[in-house]
C-alpha cells in the first residue's frame, strides 16, 4: 500500500521536464517558488515550484518557471486553501477575518439562509468564496411568526423582535399539517436554487422540532443527493439529554435515508462516544461527518434553549465562572444573566464548559472538518462593523478570527501530524462534499495539477492565533500566514487584505 501511494504522488509530482514547465506563453499568470508543497490526497510533502494560469496550477516542478507575480515562499508551507465549512454571517469584515486565517472558502451551513437568489446574488463580488445551505429554522419563522429573516445577521435581530410579540413559535411550536407543507416547500424552494444543502439548528428549537419534521427535511435533503448539516438536539452532558442523542437522531437518520449528513460541533462533554460512533459509521460506508473547532468555549445567543440557568445547574456549572459577556470581557453573575436574557435574548455570550486539555485531541481526530462557528463581527452595541473597522472594536468569539491559525499552533506543540490537520481543514471537506456532486469542491482541497489555485501559505513554525476572550482582542487576526490566494489571485499578501482582489467564486449546486 506504501509504495503504492508513493507511486501515485511521483505520477503527480514528479518534475516535468523540458517544455512541460512552461506555460504557452512562457510565462505563468503567478508562480510559487521554494516552497514545501503539501497534499493531503496523495500525502504528498515535498520541495517544489508551482505556475498558476488562469486560476489553475498548471505546473508543479523542480524546474525555474517564472511568472507575471512571483511568491518566494522559502521555509514555508503551502498548502490547500482552508475550508469552513461553519460560518455564522458571512460579512464583508468576517469573510476578511477568516481570509487572514487562510480561509479560501467559507460556507454557511448551520443556519444556512432563507433567499438562496439573494444570497449569491449579494456576493458577484466578493474576496473569497462562499456557500450556503437553506436553513430550516429560518424557514420556520416565516411560516410560524410570519417574520422574515435572510440570514444570520438578521436572524438576531429577528429573535428579539418576535419574543417582543409575545411568543417565538418558530422554536417552540409544532407545526399543523399545513404548516409543515409550507416549511418543507421552502426549504425545497431553497434546493431548488442551489442550496448546498439543508441547516437544522434543532438544538435552538427543540421543543417545537419534531423528530418526524427533522426526519422529513433530512428526507427531502437525501432526494436532492445533499448535505444535513446539524446543531443537533440537545445541550447537555448529562442525561436525559446527553449532546450525543442528539447526534444519534441525525446520524440514524443518514442511515435509513442513504444522505449524506455533518454532525456539527460535536466536541461536547460527549466528544469521545461521538467520534467512535462517526468512525464505525465510515467505516460502514456511510457519508457522515462530524465537525469541531479548537477551542473550549462556544458563543451563542443568551436566550437560547440550551443555556438557562437550569441547564448550567443541572451540569454543575457556576454561571459566575461559565458565562462570559464579550462586549465587558467580564464574566455575569446568575442575576446579570438572567436580566440580560429576559430583556435582550439576541445578546452574544461566551461560555466555558469544555475542558482544555480535550483540544489537542479534537485537532488529532483523524478526518473531521474544522468548522469556526465564525460569529458575525460586530461592535459592542450589535452593529455590523465595516471591512476596514478596527480589530479592537470587534466584539465577538475569537474563534472567528484565529481558529484556523489556532488549530496549526496546537498541532505544533502538541507534535500531532501536519499532513493531518491541513487534511481536516482543506482536503476532507473538499472531497466528501465534491462527493455528493457538488462540483466546485471536486477541484478543491488539493494542490495538484489540474486543481482551482485556492491555496493558503504559512510559517509552520510560527503561525499562531492572537485572538482572544478580553475585550478588545476577540478580532485581532493571526500571524504566520503571509500568503493567501483565492482562484489565482493574491488576496492576502504579507498578512494584509488586498485591496482590490476580489476573486471569490460561488460553491453551489446548478439552480433547477
Amino acid at each position: 500500500m506504501k509504495k503504492l501511494i508513493f507511486a501515485i504522488a511521483l505520477a503527480v509530482f514528479a518534475a516535468v521536464g523540458g517544455n512541460g514547465a512552461l506555460a504557452a506563453d512562457g510565462q505563468y499568470d503567478l508562480v510559487i517558488l521554494h516552497g514545501r508543497v503539501i497534499d493531503p490526497e496523495t500525502h504528498f510533502f515535498g520541495y517544489r515550484n508551482l505556475g498558476i494560469k488562469n486560476g489553475i496550477i498548471e505546473t508543479i516542478t523542480e524546474d525555474e518557471i517564472a511568472g507575471k507575480e512571483v511568491i518566494d515562499a522559502k521555509g514555508l508551507v503551502v498548502a490547500p486553501g482552508f475550508i469552513d465549512t461553519h460560518i455564522h454571517g458571512i460579512t464583508k469584515l468576517g469573510r476578511k477575518l477568516s481570509l487572514l486565517d487562510g480561509v479560501t472558502t467559507a460556507l454557511a451551513t448551520e443556519f444556512g439562509v432563507l433567499d438562496v437568489d439573494k444570497f449569491y446574488d449579494e456576493r458577484k463580488k466578493w474576496r473569497g468564496n462562499y456557500g450556503a445551505t437553506v436553513g430550516l429554522d429560518l424557514a420556520r419563522m416565516k411560516v410560524l411568526d410570519h417574520y422574515t429573516a435572510q440570514d444570520d445577521i438578521e436572524w438576531l435581530t429577528a429573535t428579539k423582535k418576535v419574543a417582543e410579540k409575545g411568543a417565538s413559535n418558530w422554536s417552540t411550536k409544532i407545526p399543523t399539517p399545513e404548516e409543515e407543507k409550507q416549511i418543507l416547500a421552502l426549504v425545497k424552494k431553497g434546493l431548488d436554487r442551489g442550496a448546498i444543502g439543508v441547516g437544522i439548528a434543532v438544538g435552538y428549537a427543540p421543543a417545537g422540532i419534531t423528530a418526524r419534521e427533522v426526519y422529513e427535511v433530512q428526507k427531502l435533503a437525501a432526494e436532492y443527493g445533499r448535505i444535513t448539516a446539524s446543531h443537533t438536539r440537545f445541550g447537555s452532558g448529562r442525561p436525559p439529554q446527553e449532546f450525543v442523542l442528539g447526534g444519534d437522531e441525525i446520524i440514524a437518520n443518514a442511515i435509513y435515508l442513504g444522505g449524506p449528513a455533518l454532525f456539527q460541533h460535536f466536541h461536547n462533554a460527549d466528544w469521545q462516544l461521538g467520534a467512535e460512533i462517526l468512525e464505525k459509521v465510515q467505516a460502514q460506508g456511510y457519508p457522515i461527518w462530524g465537525e469541531i473547532y479548537p477551542y473550549a468555549a462556544y458563543s451563542t445567543q443568551i436566550g437560547s434553549s440550551f443555556v438557562s440557568v437550569e441547564n448550567f445547574k443541572a451540569n454543575g456549572l457556576d454561571i459566575s465562572k461559565t458565562v462570559l459577556d464579550p462586549s465587558t470581557g467580564k464574566f455575569l453573575t446568575e442575576e446579570e444573566f438572567s436580566k440580560l436574557r429576559k430583556e435582550h435574548p439576541n445578546h452574544l455570550i461566551i461560555v466555558f464548559s469544555r475542558k482544555k486539555e480535550d483540544i489537542p485531541k479534537w485537532v488529532a481526530l483523524k478526518g473531521v472538518f474544522i468548522g469556526s462557528d465564525a460569529m458575525p463581527a460586530l461592535d459592542v452595541d450589535g452593529n455590523v462593523l465595516p471591512e476596514d473597522a478596527p480589530y479592537e472594536k470587534i466584539v465577538t468569539h475569537p474563534r472567528a478570527a484565529g481558529t484556523h491559525a489556532r488549530v496549526l499552533r496546537v498541532a505544533r506543540e502538541n507534535h500531532i501530524p501536519l499532513m493531518r490537520v491541513v487534511a481536516n481543514m482543506s482536503y476532507w471537506p473538499a472531497k466528501r462534499l465534491g462527493d455528493t456532486g457538488l462540483e466546485a469542491m471536486q477541484k478543491r482541497g488539493r494542490i495538484q495539477e489540474g486543481m482551482v489555485a485556492d491555496i493558503t501559505i504559512f510559517d509552520p513554525k510560527t503561525v499562531k492565533d492572537n485572538a482572544d476572550y478580553g475585550a478588545g482582542k476577540n478580532g485581532l487576526p493571526p500571524t504566520g500566514i503571509p500568503y493567501v490566494i483565492v482562484n489565482g489571485v493574491v488576496t492576502v499578501k504579507d498578512s494584509k487584505l488586498v485591496p482590490d482582489a476580489w476573486a471569490g467564486q460561488p460553491i453551489r449546486y446548478p439552480v433547477r
